[in-house]
């Protein structure tokens, strides 16, 4: 009996000590569900910023991609230069730009089996403009050699063109450049005992470029329209037909300093009217596919390769051409 009594003791002792226990756990599991809602509340805070700026970030992207325009922070890259010398972007204002080069042309697929090969350098230069416009002109040198006809060289047809760029790149529209550029028959033409070394006729040539960018990767696009002024060539009215064309390619930035693209061109002519009468079998089609490599040598020194093949009857069969735009 007295251990039931002595044990009945110490649960009445230790009931106070357990209840006071109990209270402190409750006290203790309410300030750990309060910290607990805090870290909830925190972490959906954070959940909710980080989605913000994922949705954000496109948005980010795509204003802060690379623009093809004049005054482009990152317009020094080859990418962005190799462009400028296909004329879909402009110069920016009061920048000089001076380009020697050279080329090579062979045609061995005429109907009398004969060769056509031509040799030239040239020089060209171009100023930019405020207001996202542009100057240029250029002058080639020839040599052309063709089988059982002879030989010549000397000036080819000096040439003038001006620029505007409508708008650059923004958003998904892509950019766009209008240019219109003259040509003078300054070359020897078909008219002359010698071999001719340009068109024999004024022309004027309307351009619509188009480039839209998406990093590393720029896809361009031409639509040309060449009109030939009627001419006297040895007595006979001569009448060219307007000549329509178009192109298609892009261009890949491969590192900061290099790229490479590829592309192909278009253009289509009617017959040739001699006094007023078509002569039939006159029209041509020309095509090429068309390959390019720049690379940066320094800030303002580009070096421009490029190299076509004809993929039509009335096309070169191979042509290739070098430029070293230069900057001042």
């Amino acid at each position: 009996m007295k251990y039931t009594f002595a044990l009945a003791a110490l649960l009445f002792a230790a009931f106070p000590a357990g209840a006071e226990t109990i209270e402190e756990l409750k006290a203790q599991l309410e300030a750990q569900e309060q910290i607990n809602a805090l870290q909830r509340q925190r972490i959906e805070t954070l959940e909710a910023e980080l989605a913000g700026r994922k949705i954000a970030s496109p948005a980010r992207a795509e204003v802060a991609a690379p623009e093809i325009a004049a005054g482009d922070p990152e317009a020094d890259r080859a990418l962005e230069r190799a462009l400028e010398r296909r004329g879909s972007v402009v110069l920016a204002p009061y920048v000089v730009e001076v380009a020697p080069s050279l080329f090579w042309s062979h045609d061995g697929s005429d109907s009398n089996n004969s060769t056509d090969d031509i040799y030239g350098a040239g020089l060209d230069a171009r100023i930019g403009l405020p207001g996202g416009w542009m100057l240029g002109a250029g002058v080639p040198y020839i040599y052309r050699d063709i089988d059982d006809v002879g030989s010549n060289s000397g000036a080819g047809d000096v040439s003038a063109t001006v620029w505007k760029s409508l708008f650059t790149q923004e958003g998904r529209r892509p950019s766009l450049v209008a240019s219109l550029r003259y040509a003078a028959p300054t070359g020897d033409d078909i008219g002359d005992d010698d071999v001719p070394l340009g068109s024999g006729f004024h022309r004027v040539t309307a351009q619509l470029s188009t480039v839209k960018t998406i990093d590393p990767i720029a896809f361009f696009g031409d639509l040309t329209y060449t009109h030939y002024i009627d001419d006297e060539i040895s007595g006979v009215d001569v009448d060219r037909s307007d000549t329509i064309g178009f192109g298609l390619g892009a261009s890949l930035a491969v590192t900061p300093d290099t790229s490479f693209g590829a592309g192909i061109n278009y253009a289509f002519e009617d017959d040739v009217e001699v006094n007023g009468t078509g002569v039939r079998g006159s029209s041509t089609t020309l095509g090429q596919v068309e390959l390019t490599a720049g690379i940066l040598l320094t800030r303002d020194v580009f070096l421009n390769i490029t190299g076509a093949f004809g993929i039509t009857d009335d096309s070169p069969d191979a042509t290739l051409g070098m430029s070293l735009p230069i900057r001042f």
